[in-house]
């Protein structure tokens, strides 16, 4: 599938989608709710946005917010959703074709979005006492969903390995279907990379 398909395809599921009409009634992700305490700071990335879940409950917290969709669809609505907010940047782009600059985000989050070519360059992306909070298809998924893309799913091992080192806050999979991997690290600080730290 082309880069092009995949817009069309949310595009199409945006548009057709029963999207709230302001930002109150936009559910926040229940991993970020779960881990609210620990987030705060200067910046974040919600990749693969959608209408903000993501950022629904940290638009108070993070002074500048990233929100990043492929879909045209998804950015238009979810900007007039969240007008009201200046400290949200609405991108559309794929997002791991956009230069990040090194230890320059303080928490990134992917939820239902999984692409291990942009996984990759999280490690160098995010500073020193930052997060990343993940959760996405795992592999036993695959079971229930004959269609679905295996690019697309994860399991705990795969993501405890990329980001070895890191404090692993949660690690998970879901004991029933649709079967999700949860996933929270928080990047250590170290006498290498303590001047890069933001100060929260």
């Amino acid at each position: 599938m082309t880069l092009t398909d995949v817009r069309e395809k949310w595009n199409r599921r945006w548009k057709e989608e029963d999207v709230p009409e302001d930002a109150g009634r936009i559910e926040p992700n229940p991993l970020v709710v779960r881990l609210l305490p620990l987030l705060r700071g200067r910046t974040m990335l919600d990749a693969a946005c959608g209408m903000g879940r993501g950022l629904a409950a940290l638009v108070d917290r993070y002074e500048i917010i990233y929100a990043v969709d492929l879909s045209d669809a998804a950015v238009g609505i979810a900007s007039r959703i969240w007008k009201k907010h200046s400290n949200i940047r609405w991108v559309k782009a794929d997002v791991k074709n956009l230069a990040w600059p090194r230890n320059g985000l303080d928490l990134v989050c992917a939820f239902g979005f999984t692409d291990w070519d942009f996984f990759k360059m999280i490690p160098g992306i995010i500073s020193p006492g930052g997060m990343f909070l993940y959760q996405g298809f795992s592999k036993r998924q695959l079971e229930v969903r004959e269609n679905l893309d295996p690019d697309w799913t994860s399991s705990q091992e795969e993501m405890e390995a990329l980001f070895s080192g890191w404090e692993y806050l949660v690690s998970e999979e879901s004991v029933e279907p649709p079967y999700r991997v949860s996933f929270a690290a928080r990047k250590p600080v170290t006498p290498e990379n303590k001047e890069e730290a933001h100060a929260l």
